[in-house]
């Protein structure tokens, strides 16, 4: 036995190739392995950051119950605060353009608003970037709001806020213009604006004087808080696809990569091209001669031959330019231009044809009609 040769057990696949089987489950078995992947990459999440019943680390819980430790009753609200309630928070921006309308106009029938999120359109200040990518941990005093207590914070990496109004007071400097609460008078009220949320995560909140400021922004006194959340459902302001939770989003893609991979999977045919069955060719002669014998055991032996000559007539016209119905005579002309000599009896209908008086005829008028054919449409045969 030579090196090249090898043993393969009988009913075994070639060597080199796939089982069936094999070729049939493997574009299901990566679909499955990906869908895995990308579960376990998008599962096992805080939920939303700054949710306020989010017990993770980027939620805000530990807000909740602290101003409800300090005497404030903290509520979850999605319209515009009430007429007797002296602060409200927005942790993230999630109001429209008429909503934020509404709260700018309670805000300056005196109340106090805190604005965590930096880029939200309610902000007085303009936020840029400050130096730095790490956490940052600015210093300093603002007694103007109450914030005696308050001296160092632990805010994480975040942006600054730039004071646009004279009348503003920025505390908690984060270098050059930039500080991390700018507070500025709205008509009656005021509304402070700070770089970021996350010095009131559950993750940081117990970090410097970090639960300290919100005591002191919040909960000055007895007034109610009120945490400004999403709309609820129905309510016409979210579109359909912000209506679903992040899982479900990421479920339904996963779902429609699976269904692409799918369709690639299935549409491309792995291994060497199988070879389909074809037709089975009839050879002219043989068909005419089927034709005939069909019509001759009818008993009418003449009707067959009357159709076997008319057929030929058609075929032969068409493939010389006379058309569909050409003469017996138009035929032996075109015929003749070719060198081709025709029996005027194969083709002519009686009384000028030769009568079929049998079976063995009716055959005979059939071949020479194919023989014909074969020498004027497609040269003699080899």
């Amino acid at each position: 036995m030579s090196g090249d040769d090898h043993i393969v057990a009988p009913g075994a696949p070639p060597v080199g190739r796939a089982a069936p089987w094999a070729r049939r489950w493997a574009p299901l078995a990566v679909i499955a392995v990906l869908v895995v992947l990308l579960g376990l990459a998008g599962g096992g999440g805080p939920g939303t950051p700054l949710d306020p019943a989010g017990t993770g680390p980027s939620g805000a819980r530990a807000l909740v119950l602290l101003l409800g430790r300090y005497g404030s009753d903290v509520r979850l609200v999605s319209a515009v605060p009430g007429p007797g309630d002296g602060v409200a928070v927005v942790l993230r921006d999630v109001t429209d353009s008429s909503r934020r309308g509404d709260i700018l106009a309670w805000v300056r029938r005196g109340g106090r608003l805190v604005v965590a999120d930096p880029t939200s359109p309610l902000q007085t200040a303009v936020p840029e970037q400050v130096a730095g990518l790490g956490d940052h941990h600015p210093q300093g005093d603002c007694p103007a709001l109450g914030l005696g207590p308050v001296h160092q914070l632990s805010v994480g990496p975040s942006l600054g806020l730039r004071a646009t109004d004279t009348r503003s007071t920025a505390c908690f400097s984060l270098g050059g213009d930039a500080a991390f609460l700018v507070a500025a008078p709205v008509g009656a009220g005021t509304v402070v604006g700070l770089a970021g949320a996350g010095v009131w995560t559950n993750q940081r909140l117990a970090e410097a004087d970090n639960a300290a400021l919100a005591v002191g922004l919040l909960a000055p006194g007895t007034a109610p808080v009120d945490i400004i959340v999403a709309a609820p459902v129905g309510s016409g302001h979210r579109s359909a696809t912000g209506l679903l939770g992040t899982r479900v989003r990421q479920a339904l893609v996963q779902l429609l990569l699976a269904f692409v991979l799918l369709a690639l999977g299935q549409g491309r045919r792995l291994g060497r091209p199988v070879p389909e069955e074809t037709a089975v060719q009839v050879p002219g002669a043989e068909l005419v001669t089927a034709v005939g014998s069909l019509m001759a055991r009818s008993g009418n032996r003449e009707a067959a031959a009357r159709a076997l000559r008319r057929g030929a007539r058609r075929e032969l016209g068409e493939g010389l330019g006379l058309g569909p119905a050409p003469s017996t005579e138009a035929l032996e002309a075109a015929l003749a231009v070719r060198g081709v000599r025709l029996d005027p009896t194969v083709l002519a209908d009686p009384p000028a044809a030769a009568g079929v008086g049998d079976d063995a005829e009716l055959v005979r008028l059939a071949a020479a009609l194919a023989d014909l054919r074969q020498e004027v449409l497609h040269g003699p045969r080899a």
